[in-house]
């Protein structure tokens, strides 16, 4: 018979009314591998001990690389949701300034910063704003952005069926996401210029 034992330190930052989540954190590793920051859409209503299905998904899946002594897991938005209501709530609703700074802070000091928010910037545009603000600030650290893939698929959410039991982390395009950036922007340049001369 073997009995194992582990210890997982266990970390949240709140704003002080509780409505607004900036950082989740567990730390289980002694061997300083370094803590793997995951950055999704928003937080939903895990706390320093609770958690959801995606934060266990994200620990067990960040667990099973075998790469890191934890994760900490960042939000695009700051507001403690089940869902973002982008109909009634203005940016300022949805996302605290500090946000940004917690962001930064983890960007900085962990060895793979990982892009997993999903498709939704595809088809929204203040999401799509938000993400490139965000993007704009791990531009400085772009050779430890990833994001997740199943092998066909790339920059999935924790929560795709695909890639629930198993990770694949493949760097971020960079040239690819700069490419469409200059193409949205020479369509939006055109579409301004048509509406003047008509």
């Amino acid at each position: 018979m073997i009995t194992e034992k582990s210890t997982i330190k266990c970390e949240a930052v709140f704003n002080e009314e509780h409505t607004h989540r900036f950082s989740w954190k567990r730390v289980w590793g002694k061997d300083n591998k370094g803590v793997a920051a995951v950055i999704m859409l928003n937080p939903a209503q895990s706390d320093d001990i609770v958690m959801d299905t995606t934060s266990s998904l994200v620990v067990n899946n960040i667990a099973r690389l075998e790469r890191f002594s934890g994760v900490e897991v960042l939000n695009l938005y700051s507001l403690l949701t089940s869902k973002l209501n982008f109909r009634w709530n203005s940016d300022e609703d949805l996302n605290q300034p500090e946000n940004d700074g917690y962001i930064q802070k983890a960007a900085e000091s962990s060895p793979c910063i990982i892009v997993a928010w999903g498709k939704s910037a595809d088809t929204n545009k203040r999401i799509a704003s938000r993400a490139k603000a965000v993007l704009g600030l791990l531009k400085p650290y772009q050779e430890k952005v990833h994001v997740i893939s199943d092998g066909e698929r790339d920059g999935l959410h924790p929560l795709t069926p695909s890639l629930r039991m198993q990770w694949t982390l493949k760097p971020f395009d960079w040239a690819a996401y700069e490419a469409a950036e200059a193409k949205a922007a020479e369509t939006a340049k055109e579409t301004a210029k048509n509406d003047t001369d008509q």
